[in-house]
């Protein structure tokens, strides 16, 4: 069957969202795979395979990027932040390995090496707007966007992060330690996973799978994510030739947008636009106390202007919906 938005979230999930977006909670993040990264050479040798330029990344700060084929295609989007010793990156579980076979593939006399970490840690993803004062509380947060903690002899590391639109955190525990897990989330709600849905569909968060996959750029993800992944004034990188033809031209074909209808949308559903059949499909849907009826789309550039109607053939039937570009959320 497919992914139809609910009719509304429910009380328990409609308290969650507005934890979420009130205050604070910890969002589910079974869907996320780390990395560890290190040996002398790693910086120098991933700022000649990340889309993004690196070269200002230091310890503390955090960043952004893709990995691509040299079609341009996405093979993994990642986050990155910098320990005095190491890089922490998370991805999609899914893409965790075309991480670990990137390096192995590209390292040739470099000191560069990547563990995947994932079934060796819990990732603790505290979102919202009081995350930091919350667990400034619990812990000594790093000034910057990342840092070791010691916490009762364990290291915790605290890594500053945005997977919902208004900030949060990451710490990521020994998964043994359990005592540890359970007193550093105690007191925070846990938020319900239709409500984190509607959050990561606000903000413009592409998922794995469902928005983005193999056959992806990263131009096509909108000005949003080509502005936190992509830069196109460093040097040579994998698939960069291929980027930079698109940036010259101006435009892809098609771009990701956030639609906003009257009833439930449903991923997958085919997207006609003034009686041409078939200009995208739905990827994402979610129901926002917020926003109403939200999805996410891959549309063809006629039909990817804000403001911009379509029509969602969903199975319950036709659905007018309005054309947002991402993020969903706006604070204006």
């Amino acid at each position: 069957m497919p992914e139809t938005a609910t009719e509304t979230l429910g009380p328990a999930a409609t308290e969650s969202y507005d934890n979420l977006r009130g205050e604070c909670g910890l969002i589910p993040t079974d869907f996320l795979g780390a990395v560890v990264l290190d040996g002398d050479d790693r910086k120098g040798w991933l700022q000649g395979q990340a889309t993004n330029d690196l070269r200002s990344f230091t310890p503390g700060t955090a960043s952004s990027f893709c990995f691509c084929q040299p079609t341009g295609q996405i093979e993994a989007v990642c986050d990155i932040w910098a320990m005095p010793d190491k890089f922490i990156l998370t991805t999609a579980r899914e893409t965790v390995d075309n991480v670990l076979r990137r390096v192995e593939h590209m390292v040739v006399l470099e000191d560069v090496r990547a563990r995947d970490i994932t079934g060796e840690v819990k990732i603790l993803s505290v979102q919202g707007p009081t995350a930091t004062s919350v667990l400034t509380d619990r812990l000594n947060l790093p000034k910057l966007d990342a840092g070791p903690i010691d916490l009762d002899g364990v290291e915790v590391w605290a890594l500053r992060s945005n997977r919902t639109g208004m900030g949060g955190w990451d710490l990521i525990v020994p998964a043994g330690e359990t005592s540890l897990i359970t007193k550093l989330s105690k007191g925070i709600p846990k938020i319900h996973a239709p409500a984190a849905e509607a959050a990561r569909l606000e903000a413009g968060v592409p998922l794995w799978g469902k928005d983005v996959t193999h056959k992806t750029l990263p131009p096509e993800l909108g000005a949003g994510f080509e502005a936190k992944h992509v830069s196109y004034s460093k040097g040579c990188y994998t698939g960069q030739e291929v980027l930079m033809r698109i940036h010259s031209r101006g435009h892809t074909n098609r771009c990701w947008v956030g639609l906003i209808g009257d009833r439930p949308l449903e991923a997958g559903a085919s997207i006609t636009y003034a009686r041409k059949p078939e200009v995208g499909a739905v990827t994402s849907a979610a129901f926002s106390p917020d926003y109403g009826y939200i999805a996410a789309a891959m549309v063809r550039n006629e039909a990817a202007a804000e403001g911009e109607m379509v029509t969602v053939e969903t199975s319950r039937g036709p659905v007018e919906a309005e054309v947002r570009s991402m993020p969903i959320l706006r604070f204006d």
